[in-house]
């Protein structure tokens, strides 16, 4: 029995040895930080000398996905070394809606600093209607969408194109997203007319019957 009690007596002292170690000691505490996978400047949220142990990862993670673009965080302390690594994954905008940025998954925020990707700008009912969309421009030809400045999403599931070409704006009614190929054709054969220097507007709604105005 007396054994037994040295036993639980050392046990109990070497825990809390190891717990004053862990938590109060200077042996274990935060010698450097690096933030990974963003360019972005922001607080770390951990203090250099900070005790290894009174970093809390799951605080500190619900912490940075508070910020609209953060998508993943994954945080990891190495005791040997006292390096705190802060994994972020960025959300990757696909679509610009509403002036806001929309990713794979449908959501939505707001782009960091000043630097605004070229991506298609859509205008429509909802985000499902703008992620449908972008899709849809994705499978138009490189020489029509560098021209679009606008996607505009009709509640008929219908698009019309903003574009300026050249000195020219233009008002293309595409219609559903059906005879994508075809419409192009006709479209970049239009343009190249003529009589159709000053036009402002083509339906393309019935490819084989365009209208130009």
């Amino acid at each position: 029995m007396k054994k037994r009690s040295l036993y639980l007596t050392a046990g109990c002292l070497l825990l809390a040895a190891l717990a004053y170690i862990l938590g109060w000691s200077s042996l274990f505490t935060v010698s450097s930080i690096e933030v990974k996978g963003t360019s972005k400047t922001i607080s770390s949220r951990i203090e250099l000398g900070e005790k290894l142990a009174r970093v809390e990862p799951r605080v500190i993670i619900a912490e940075y996905e508070k910020l609209d673009w953060v998508r993943n965080v994954e945080i990891s302390r190495n005791w040997l070394s006292g390096k705190v690594s802060i994994d972020i994954s960025e959300r990757t905008p696909i679509v610009i809606f509403n002036n806001l940025a929309v990713d794979e998954e449908g959501v939505s925020f707001e782009f960091q600093g000043n630097d605004v990707p070229d991506l298609p700008r859509i205008q429509g009912p909802s985000i499902e209607a703008a992620i449908k969309a972008s899709m849809f421009f994705k499978s138009l030809p490189i020489e029509i969408t560098k021209e679009v400045r606008l996607v505009k999403v009709k509640h008929t599931d219908s698009y019309v194109l903003e574009i300026e070409s050249g000195k020219r704006k233009l008002e293309v009614l595409w219609g559903q997203d059906k005879e994508n190929a075809l419409k192009a054709q006709v479209y970049m054969a239009l343009l190249v007319r003529p009589e159709n220097r000053k036009i402002h507007r083509i339906d393309l709604t019935a490819p084989h019957a365009p209208i130009v105005k």
